[in-house]
């Protein structure tokens, strides 16, 4: 039993290993880059479909519905492969895929919803364009407490520059 065990730890980190190593980054430059996104959900329930309804144009843009929304965000070495979107930092992300021109993620466990009983999941792909151009979609589930609602989103990121301000690290 005890060899067994010992067999089965070696394989998996030999695994863990194997994985680290054959990750590659996406080819882009790190810095400040600008993204800009347009989501759009569906499947809310009435009461929360309502409250969206209600909202004035300006409203509808900050949460991305209807209209772009844009922001910069700092892009390190570190999180190259990670989500770069604004919102929910508390997935526990997951890489799926990672080449040098594309990244795929699994979002699970995410805090949207979490408080009501509420599960989550987002799945993300980024495409590096070229070094200073990227494209992403995104497609997530909310389900729980009668809900299942979907959010889809389009997102375009261009480089801007090499020194990310203060108010961005």
């Amino acid at each position: 039993m005890r060899k067994t065990f010992l067999v089965v730890s070696c394989l998996s980190i030999s695994a863990a290993v194997l994985w680290a190593a054959t990750e590659q980054r996406l080819d882009v430059k790190t810095g400040v880059w600008q993204v800009e996104y347009k989501v759009k959900y569906t499947g809310l329930p009435p009461q929360i479909q309502a409250m969206v309804d209600q909202m004035n144009p300006q409203q509808r843009a900050q949460m991305g519905l209807g209209a772009p929304k844009t922001y910069k965000t700092c892009i390190t070495a570190k999180n190259l492969n990670t989500p770069w979107t604004e919102g929910d930092k508390n997935c526990r992300w997951t890489v799926l895929k990672s080449t040098a021109s594309d990244l795929e993620l699994h979002g699970g466990s995410c805090k949207a919803g979490k408080s009501e009983g509420d599960d989550s999941e987002i799945d993300m792909k980024i495409h590096a364009v070229d070094s200073e151009h990227v494209r992403a979609t995104m497609h997530g589930t909310l389900s729980g407490n009668g809900m299942n609602a979907t959010l889809d989103g389009n997102y375009t990121g261009k480089w801007l520059g090499a020194t990310c301000p203060a108010d961005l690290k």
